[in-house]
């Protein structure tokens, strides 16, 4: 045990046994550094551990006092008094809450297992060639079989094999819009959609959102407004609010697009990790929807292997467009991709990972209720990530670096904002990618007593 922590749980003792009482002084810095024989530095970690974990309050020019007299609330806050429970192990151990990866502690035995058949089984001739810029037959012939477990019908020769989901997003993108087009999307969304678009000088169109997701009414009057191409909309498990739309509201879409010449793409990364209780837009529309999903979440993000389906019409431009990009995906990639779904491993760590993230969900909307928006949330899917309601007079800045004082990372919602006019006052947590669930409760426990300060908490120093 470090010596700050000696004397921070000595001093912890003392409040418990009443020995120190609210409102009395604690020895200088340079007093506690003597007593203790250690540097003042040491003496003033101590001092700010107590006041994060909410025991004392330090007053410019006076010393360090036992917070929990009448007057203190009044004088310096309510303070931020986290559960003992969630008191971290002074380890410096980083607890990251913005990647929306997923871990499965079978992920790495799996991918080593697939890498070793891959080495023994697989001639190196074999990849010693191009081929079609779609896939090799084989390769979209499984990915059907896959797709058809998220999807009610594909056809091999309607599917176009990417390098991961933001690849698809892209080819898309540029084959459908030229310069200068206007694409719609949800006012919040995918950061990689902003970035696709800027990249190919495309003008996207925020449309308002609600607690089913896109909005029909907003949705059809920018289709008034403007000359839009393209709707690139994430409805099942949406990135970062969790919102899954209602059949009823993605019907009210594709009418509204139909009528207006609208091409939906529907990103669909969460779909494999979602029981399907809501048809896709592919199901219901699919000779003017393209459906992207990918294996990132369901396995891992450095499988780089990405899915699009595309109605026949549209396939010979898209394969145009990927020749020119990338040419072809990794053959060597693809069969890995083709072993860990004919063994079924894919869908088996869906399955592990649906239930893995129902139980950490279930945790965090009981720890972070307050906060969270629950109305229009599937009950078949569990989410990953969970979209936080600020107070009124906390920023995404105050809040961020708190939670970043506290050892926990958090993206503020302004990174999901597709135009700086979009006013921000969320924060995402991403609940699935801290190995340990342990640590993970521990951080939500002192999120939830940042999230009740109604300002940037004084005692965190």
């Amino acid at each position: 045990m470090k010596k700050f922590e000696e004397i921070v749980d000595l001093y912890i003792q003392l409040i418990d046994e009443g020995k120190l009482k609210p409102g009395d002084q604690l020895p200088t810095h340079r007093e506690l550094a003597y007593e203790w024989g250690c540097s003042i530095g040491t003496a003033s970690r101590a001092y700010a551990e107590l006041g994060r974990r909410g025991f004392s309050y330090g007053k410019i020019g006076q010393g360090t006092f036992i917070y929990g007299t009448k007057n203190d609330e009044a004088a310096i806050g309510k303070g931020a008094f986290f559960p003992r429970d969630s008191w971290p192990n002074n380890d410096g151990v980083v607890t990251d809450l913005s990647k929306n990866s997923y871990y499965h502690p079978e992920t790495n035995t799996r991918l080593q297992d697939a890498l070793q058949r891959l080495a023994r089984n697989n001639e190196v001739s074999s990849y010693l060639t191009y081929f079609d810029s779609r896939g090799r037959p084989r390769d979209r012939e499984i990915a059907a079989r896959w797709l058809q477990t998220q999807l009610h019908s594909v056809e091999s020769e309607n599917i176009i094999i990417t390098q991961g989901a933001q690849s698809g997003l892209h080819l898309a993108m540029a084959t459908l819009a030229s310069p200068g087009t206007v694409v719609a999307t949800e006012a919040f969304g995918y950061p990689g959609i902003r970035a696709a678009a800027h990249e190919l000088d495309l003008r996207l169109a925020p449309i308002a959102m609600d607690e089913e997701g896109l909005r029909a009414d907003e949705f059809e009057q920018a289709c008034g407004r403007g000359n839009i191409k393209l709707l690139v909309t994430v409805p099942t498990n949406h990135n970062p609010t969790g919102i899954t739309q209602s059949r009823a509201r993605r019907e009210k879409i594709i009418e509204i697009a139909a009528r207006n010449k609208v091409i939906i793409v529907e990103d669909s990364a969460y779909g494999p990790l979602h029981d399907r209780d809501v048809p896709a837009y592919a199901d219901l529309a699919p000779q003017n929807t393209i459906h992207l999903t990918t294996l990132s979440k369901v396995f891992n993000p450095a499988l780089r292997i990405g899915y699009l389906v595309a109605p026949a019409n549209l396939v010979p431009r898209l394969a145009t467009k990927m020749t020119t990009i990338n040419w072809m995906t990794s053959p060597i990639l693809l069969d890995l991709a083709n072993f860990l779904l004919q063994s079924g491993q894919v869908e088996a760590q869906a399955q592990a990972l649906m239930s893995i993230s129902a139980r950490r969900e279930k945790m965090a909307t009981d720890l972070l209720e307050p906060w969270l928006m629950t109305r229009g949330r599937s009950t078949t899917a569990p989410l990953a990530h969970l979209w936080v309601r600020l107070s009124p007079t906390q920023t995404i800045a105050e809040f961020v670096s708190s939670a970043r004082r506290e050892n926990i990372v958090v993206v503020g919602g302004n990174s999901f904002a597709m135009s700086k006019n979009i006013e921000a006052h969320h924060v995402r947590l991403c609940l699935m990618a801290e190995p340990d669930e342990r640590r993970l409760e521990k951080a939500l426990r002192r999120l939830a007593v940042l999230l009740a300060q109604e300002n940037s908490p004084i005692m965190l120093t």
